[in-house]
């Protein structure tokens, strides 16, 4: 079979489809679906030849927005990783002897602008189990998988499998209207932490990064609030900043987080939260961006 594939012109497409069989390396990046998920997953395909994406998003795949790599290398599955059925998706949607080299936790919701004191059970409860409780979870599920990554013969580098949290600003400062996403993203932080000191011995490797202001739909969402000013006294901040096109892009934020998981070492990676802000005098990733 091997000698006749050599002998035979085969398509670029078909090329693609044995070079997954051969490498069979993933990463998962929930949010997938738009923003900066779509945008890292675009990323990771056009630069990493012998990974596989899986996308996942909540809404259906053919919405999902469009790579502009055309490739059999993305896979997308529709799953509400708050619910266990959603975890199960993504698992299932993975070949049995797949080896997840990177998997991004960037799904999240900002959940209604309006104060924390009178938020009702039944939302708090959604934007806990979406930011907090579910990339817990599907990382306990994907641990044999890391881990498979970690010992893979194909992985000859003796890298190690990382796990990324999409962090934000909110989780060390608190915003008036913001009140569950600000929680649940203080949370994540500790989880990583946790979890990083937990896990770096079993080869894989947790970290965080804040990607700053990003033009995204929760953006979007925020400029939109037309509630009591009260209730959200920093509107007008997020609207000047989009007016002033100041906001980062998810295509800027993508290379970043590439750098991130395919550049720093090791130790470097889990010792602390990146900040895409923070960054932009370090001489590594002024070169990373610029190559």
């Amino acid at each position: 079979m091997v000698e006749e594939l050599i002998d035979t012109p085969i398509s670029q497409q078909a090329i693609n489809r044995i070079d997954i069989m051969l490498s069979n390396q993933w990463a998962i990046v929930t949010g997938g679906s738009s923003g900066i998920g779509a945008a890292i997953i675009d990323r990771l395909i056009q630069h990493e030849k012998n990974l596989c994406c899986l996308a996942v998003g909540r809404r259906s795949p053919q919405h999902f927005v469009s790579s502009c790599v055309e490739t059999d290398r993305i896979h997308k599955v529709s799953a509400d990783i708050s619910t266990p059925e959603g975890i199960s998706a993504i698992l299932s949607a993975l070949p049995e002897d797949a080896c997840v080299k990177y998997l991004i936790h960037n799904a999240g919701v900002l959940g209604p602008i309006a104060p924390l004191s009178e938020i009702d059970r039944s939302t708090w409860n959604q934007v806990v189990v979406t930011n907090l409780t579910a990339p817990l979870f599907l990382t306990q599920a994907l641990i044999p998988q890391l881990k498979r990554y970690t010992g893979s013969s194909d992985n000859n580098s003796g890298a190690k499998a990382r796990v990324l949290n999409i962090s934000s600003g909110a989780a060390h400062n608190p915003y008036v209207g913001w009140g569950p996403y600000c929680v649940t993203k203080a949370g994540l932080h500790m989880m990583y932490r946790c979890l990083s000191m937990e896990l770096s011995t079993h080869g894989i490797l947790v970290g965080s990064v804040r990607p700053g202001i990003v033009d995204t739909d929760m953006q979007a969402e925020i400029r939109g609030y037309d509630g009591d000013p009260a209730h959200f006294p920093t509107h007008t901040k997020f609207r000047t900043l989009h007016e002033a096109g100041q906001l980062e892009r998810p295509e800027n934020v993508a290379v970043y987080i590439h750098w991130l998981l395919s550049d720093i070492s090791d130790d470097e990676f889990y010792a602390k939260e990146w900040d895409i802000r923070n960054s932009v005098d370090d001489e590594r990733w002024k070169k990373y961006k610029s190559s």
